[in-house]
């Protein structure tokens, strides 16, 4: 059963007092823990990933250190790269195992799918409400509720699907276990190892300093309640949606900022990949495909849940996010005028 084999156990994560008695017993995982901590902090400062598969006791204790040293763009980096070695034990499953995602995604908590032969398919039924509720990161039209098979309250969807849905389940639940540790916890935990852990968390405090935002001489400080949030998500080594990075990528080159800057700015991003970025930034500018595209409207934002207008005054009244900072620029300058 691939349930007895899942490669994370979250009973196991959550158990502090176990989590203890594995680190002082088995140097084994104790040692794996640190030296993949150690090699996942080098990878960030070098802007690589490291999608490295771990046990399930390494990953525990690796996860407490990660709450230990307790800075969001690390968690965060560590999420999106094991996120990806769970989309890589996906991908292996072989069309005769379907069977197998259905024990995957029960154990994710997702207890209500199956497979179903729609004319010749196999198709995966879940109910809807899972369906969009981590269909929000993914782009292209597969993955809109408006194009599925509906029928009775579930969405049918091919393997592809499943894949990408059960990868967003496993970030969610993996932030949300995260969030429920407790610092003080970690500290309990690790007692007799603080050295250790105080090191690799100064060398990566020392090393995210370093990789400190520049937005040069552009003003930040008009820019919409849009843009500023997924450039929050960005420093803390999040990940934000294919839409929100296209929407800052075009705002961005728009109010005048060249390639190779927007490309570093994007280098903070967990699942960061500098080919990939420098090649769509430069067709979303025009450098590469002759086409200039503008930032995607604010009714197209608040459509994909990417709008963060709140009370903003100005928000309530405009359409467009470089409205926005056009707007605000304007009367910075007329105020500097009395």
């Amino acid at each position: 059963m691939i349930t007895s084999n899942f490669f994370v156990n979250f009973n196991l994560i959550q158990d502090k007092n176990r989590i203890r008695d594995i680190l002082v017993k088995d140097g084994r995982y104790r040692r794996d823990a640190f030296d993949y901590m150690g090699n996942l902090i080098k990878k960030y400062s070098e802007d690589k990933k490291y999608n490295v598969a771990i046990d399930r006791e390494t990953f525990a204790i690796t996860l407490w250190i990660i709450k230990y040293i307790n800075e969001k763009p690390l968690i965060n980096r560590f999420i999106i790269d094991q996120r990806d070695v769970f989309m890589n034990k996906i991908t292996q499953i072989s069309l005769e195992s379907f069977d197998h995602l259905i024990e995957y995604f029960g154990a994710l908590g997702i207890e209500d799918a199956s497979i179903e032969t729609v004319g010749n398919k196999y198709l995966f039924r879940i109910p809807f409400d899972i369906f969009i509720r981590y269909n929000k990161k993914l782009s292209g039209n597969k993955y809109r509720l408006v194009y599925q098979m509906l029928d009775s309250g579930y969405v049918y969807i091919d393997l592809r699907q499943a894949a990408h849905i059960l990868r967003e389940q496993f970030v969610a639940k993996m932030n949300k276990i995260y969030d429920k540790m407790d610092y003080s916890d970690s500290k309990d935990i690790f007692e007799g190892f603080y050295d250790k852990l105080d090191e690799l968390k100064k060398e990566f405090i020392e090393i995210n300093r370093k990789k400190t935002m520049n937005l040069g001489e552009i003003d930040s400080s008009i820019f919409p309640p849009c843009i500023k949030e997924y450039i929050n998500e960005i420093n803390d080594g999040g990940n934000p949606s294919h839409m929100a990075r296209l929407a800052l990528a075009t705002f961005l080159h728009h109010i005048g900022m060249d390639n190779e800057h927007i490309v570093k700015i994007f280098s903070r991003t967990a699942d960061f990949d500098e080919s990939s970025a420098s090649y769509q930034i430069g067709h979303l500018t025009g450098s590469i495909s002759g086409t200039e595209y503008s930032p995607p409207k604010c009714a197209t934002l608040k459509s994909n849940h990417l709008c963060y207008m709140g009370d903003d005054a100005l928000c309530q009244r405009i359409k467009h996010p470089l409205q926005y900072y056009e707007i605000k620029a304007k009367d910075k300058i007329n105020s500097r005028k009395k």
